[in-house]
């Protein structure tokens, strides 16, 4: 055994008595990162010798889970019925021990506009926002013009940055407004931030918790959306972020009250943007099932402080409750 698995002896030895499945595909508009990610972690987990199936989620998930007398579910899914609490219900319902946070913190985590009150509410610095109405997109424009733009519209529950679309003038939002509602009824806009836009990966559960290197993102679009963040050379990953001392040590202090807050458990990611003018870290939103691609940010930053995939992964399961 290596080095680095001596550290997990014990945990191997207890997960090489168990079937695994690796949860992947789903039913969200991220199924094909969804897939990316499972493949990648079914084969770290095949390399570790455990025995581990393969599971694409759809409707038939309770079944297939009892069939295989699965013992503990790997959750690989990302966006709707895989981040959002709806997977974690049926298997607590299977009493199926899972990877990542509980029920209530993923459907939190999914919600951006309940995250962002609850970090609001927790003294944690986060863009000011107006939830929309589809219903009256005239009373919409005003709220958004409120703000003051540039603004940023986005979904209320989406990953992966589907729906994020940046608002720089009046009669751009004029253009747009209507037809972005009829797509995302469910939607807000938020006061862009300009700055160095990072992300924040951290382990653990509770106070114990370690905090990887910040990566700051440099995207080569207009900003990090679904094709700068899962196709290779469209982002520049900085390692660590080029922010002052004064506020990593800020991050780092709102990362481990944020994780607290929400409850969350596992590997998980926040994303935030010091901004430019005042230098404050304004968090954005909290992904409880960071994506495990070969572009995705949490391994960027693992190797960063000296961790193999295959330790990220093993970390993933340590923090299960059985």
């Amino acid at each position: 055994m290596g080095d680095w698995k001596s550290k997990y002896k014990d945990l191997i030895d207890f997960y090489k008595t168990k079937n695994i499945a690796v949860l992947m595909g789903g039913l969200s508009s991220e199924r094909e990162v969804s897939i990316r990610s499972g493949e990648n972690v079914y084969n770290a987990l095949v390399n570790l010798g455990f025995k581990v199936t393969k599971m694409d989620v759809d409707a038939n998930i309770a079944r297939k889970l009892v069939k295989d007398n699965v013992d503990v579910a790997v959750i690989m899914l990302h966006g709707k019925y895989g981040e959002d609490g709806i997977i974690q219900g049926v298997l607590e319902l299977l009493g199926i021990p899972y990877t990542g946070c509980n029920v209530l913190t993923s459907a939190i985590g999914m919600n951006k506009i309940v995250t962002k009150e609850l970090l609001k509410a927790s003294g944690i610095p986060t863009s000011p926002y107006v939830k929309l109405d589809p219903s009256n997109p005239d009373k919409s424009f005003e709220d958004i013009m409120s703000l003051g733009l540039p603004v940023v519209l986005k979904p209320v529950e989406e990953g992966s940055s589907v729906g994020v679309e940046i608002i720089k003038d009046e009669d751009q939002l004029r253009g747009k407004l209507r037809s972005y509602l009829r797509r995302y009824p469910n939607s807000f806009a938020e006061k862009a931030v300009l700055g160095t836009e990072i992300t924040i990966g951290i382990i653990g559960k509770n106070d114990n918790v370690t905090v990887l290197p910040i990566m700051e993102l440099r995207p080569r679009k207009e900003f990090y959306d679904y094709e700068a963040k899962y196709t290779k050379g469209m982002t520049d990953f900085v390692i660590p972020a080029e922010i002052t001392k004064e506020q990593e040590e800020k991050v780092i202090d709102y990362t481990k009250k944020a994780f607290k807050v929400l409850g969350c458990r596992g590997v998980v990611r926040f994303d935030a943007i010091v901004s430019k003018d005042d230098g404050i870290p304004y968090f954005l939103e909290v992904n409880t099932i960071p994506g495990m691609t070969e572009t995705s940010d949490i391994p960027a930053m693992a190797k960063a402080a000296g961790m193999q995939f295959e330790e990220v992964v093993l970390k993933i399961l340590e923090y299960v409750e059985w």
